[in-house]
C-alpha cells in the first residue's frame, strides 16, 4: 500500500470516528431533552411513554399567564447581559496584563487565581452574604450583579488565548508606535475573537441557568429570575412535575438556539487554542 492511499485510508477512519463520537454525543445529550420534553406535554416517561397521548400544557399556561413571569424574565436579561458583559471586559484586562504585561508579583497573583479556581464558587457565599450586608447592598442590583462578575476561570481562560499569540505582532506594532490599548483592541482581540465568542456563550448559559447566587442573595422577590421563579412555582408541600418540566424546557431553550448559532465559533474557539508561538 502506497504512503499516499495509506494518509487517504488513516483520514477517513479518522473522520469515521470522529463522526461516529460526534452522533454519540449528540444522542446521549438530546435524549434527556426529549425525555423532559414528553414529561411536560403529560407523557408518563417513567412508564417508558415519549409521546403523551393526549398533549396537556397546563405547566406552560401556568409559567407564561403567571403575573411575576415577565419580572423574572427581565431579571434574568438584566442578570445574565449586565454579568457576562462585565466578567468578560473584567477577564480581558486582567488576563492581557498577566499574560503581556510585566508588574511585581505578577506569578502570585497567577497562582493566587488558580487557587481560586480550587474553591468550589459556592463555598464564597457566606462569606460575601455578610460583606453584601455590612455594606447595606444585600436585596439590590448592585449586591446580585457586581459579586458573579469576578471569574477566575474566565481570567485563566484569557490568559492562556493571549499567551497563544505570538510575540512577533506585539512587537511590529510596537516598531509602528502602536500603544497597549492598540494592541489589545486592534491586534490581539481580534485574534483570539473565537475563543472570546465561546466564553461569551458559556458565561450566556451558566448565567442564564443561575439558580443559587439569586436564590442566596435576592432578599426580595422582585429580583428573582426565571430559574429562582420557576422553582418558587413548581415547589411548594408537594411537587409539580408538569410545572417543574415546562419551566425546565422554557430555560433550555435559549441556550439551545444560541449554542446551535454560535456553534461555528465555538469549533473556531478550539482550533485557535492550538495555535502556535
Amino acid at each position: 500500500m502506497s504512503t499516499e492511499l495509506r494518509n487517504k485510508v488513516k483520514t477517513f477512519l479518522i473522520n469515521l470516528v470522529a463522526d461516529i463520537g460526534f452522533i454519540i454525543g449528540v444522542v446521549v445529550y438530546i435524549i434527556p431533552f426529549l425525555i423532559l420534553l414528553a414529561a411536560s406535554l403529560g407523557a408518563n416517561v417513567m412508564a417508558g411513554q415519549l409521546i403523551p397521548r393526549q398533549p396537556r400544557y397546563d405547566g406552560y399556561i401556568t409559567i407564561f399567564t403567571h403575573p411575576a413571569f415577565s419580572l423574572w424574565l427581565v431579571n434574568s436579561l438584566i442578570f445574565t447581559v449586565s454579568v457576562t458583559a462585565g466578567s468578560i471586559v473584567i477577564s480581558t484586562l486582567a488576563g492581557y496584563a498577566l499574560s503581556r504585561l510585566d508588574f511585581p508579583g505578577k506569578g502570585i497573583v497567577f497562582w493566587f487565581i488558580l487557587g481560586i479556581m480550587m474553591i468550589p464558587g459556592i463555598a464564597a457565599y457566606l462569606p460575601l452574604y455578610i460583606l453584601l450586608a455590612k455594606m447595606k447592598i444585600l436585596g439590590t442590583y448592585i449586591g446580585l450583579l457586581i459579586p458573579p462578575m469576578a471569574s477566575p476561570y474566565n481570567v485563566f481562560m484569557l490568559k492562556q488565548a493571549f499567551d497563544a499569540i505570538p510575540r512577533d505582532y506585539e512587537e511590529a506594532a510596537l516598531i509602528d508606535g502602536a500603544g497597549t490599548p492598540t494592541i489589545l483592541f486592534r491586534i490581539h482581540l481580534p485574534i483570539i475573537r473565537p475563543v472570546l465568542t465561546t466564553l461569551i456563550l458559556f458565561n450566556i448559559v451558566w448565567n442564564w441557568n443561575n439558580f443559587g447566587w439569586p436564590l442566596f442573595v435576592a432578599t426580595r422577590t422582585t429580583l428573582w429570575n426565571l430559574p429562582l421563579g420557576i422553582w418558587n412555582l413548581t415547589w411548594s408541600y408537594t411537587v409539580n412535575f408538569w410545572n417543574l418540566a415546562a419551566g425546565a424546557v422554557i430555560l433550555t431553550l435559549p441556550p439551545l438556539i444560541l449554542y446551535i448559532i454560535a456553534i461555528e465559533y465555538y469549533l473556531r474557539g478550539i482550533a485557535v487554542t492550538g495555535l502556535k508561538k
